[in-house]
């Protein structure tokens, strides 16, 4: 071998080095940063807070769950510097009330037979669009959450749509963009044949004719739907701002 070609592999190899001693180096220092982001972002919140037992009977159809994760999220507070990591939209039949959202991986919700029997508890959503009981969801969520009301009822024709569309979703398993397609999506505009989380809510809330819709880019439509509040919709709507929701337990069961 000659020495051009030595000099060469170990130039390629130096250089694996830096990069295998850079992201070693950077990767634990951006973690830190991010926790801390994460920290401020919780300090600095000054949400009202309700208890769940206290608002439940105002919560209806359209409504928007915000969620706050425990742990560090760098799509979130790195990139679209929202407190909020997940959403979903409520649907009201009665008293009963349950989420529509689009989760990235299964969440460990209990089913209803487990949670009434005492056995072990059961992947209840699937990857996807899904849904779960609101007082379950909340139950068992380990970070904050939240909720934006919207200003009034919504009619019977745009109620039926939006829960007509989310039924038809949660049948599909419409799916949640795999990593390529929320990158392609975020850094080029191409387009997914999938729904972010908050590209699930504001489609929703485009059915629901209030003027919003999930067709700008990921980052663009978490930043949209996250400061919603007391933004004017169609036809006089708005929502509130947030409230945070503090499960008390036991205080009701369905």
């Amino acid at each position: 071998m000659g020495e051009l070609a030595r000099a060469g592999i170990v130039t390629v190899a130096t250089i694996i080095l830096l990069i295998i001693v850079a992201v070693a180096v950077v990767l634990p220092y951006g973690i830190l940063v991010r926790a801390t982001e994460c920290g401020h972002f919780h300090a600095a919140d000054r949400a009202p807070r309700a208890k769940i037992s206290e608002v439940y009977d105002s919560l209806k159809t359209g409504d928007i769950l915000l969620f706050a994760s425990s742990v560090p999220v760098l799509s979130n507070i790195g990139i679209t510097q929202t407190l909020y990591s997940h959403a979903a939209l409520l649907c009201r039949s009665g008293d009963i009330i349950t989420t529509s959202e689009a989760q990235m991986g299964a969440e460990l919700v209990p089913a209803a037979s487990a949670t009434a029997t005492g056995a072990a508890a059961a992947t209840h959503m699937r990857p996807g669009a899904a849904s779960a009981p609101l007082l379950t969801r909340i139950k068992y969520y380990s970070g904050r959450v939240y909720v934006m009301r919207l200003s009034r009822e919504l009619d019977s024709a745009r109620e039926r749509r939006l829960t007509a569309a989310a039924d038809a979703l949660h049948r599909a398993e419409y799916p949640y963009p795999t990593a390529a397609q929320a990158c392609a999506a975020a850094v080029f505009g191409t387009p997914a044949p999938a729904r972010h989380c908050f590209q699930h809510v504001a489609y929703l809330l485009g059915v629901a004719g209030l003027g919003f819709g999930s067709g700008a880019g990921i980052i663009q439509v978490c930043r949209d739907v996250c400061g919603i509040a007391n933004r004017p919709l169609a036809d006089g709507f708005f929502y509130e701002s947030p409230i945070e929701l503090l499960y008390d337990i036991d205080a009701l069961t369905f």
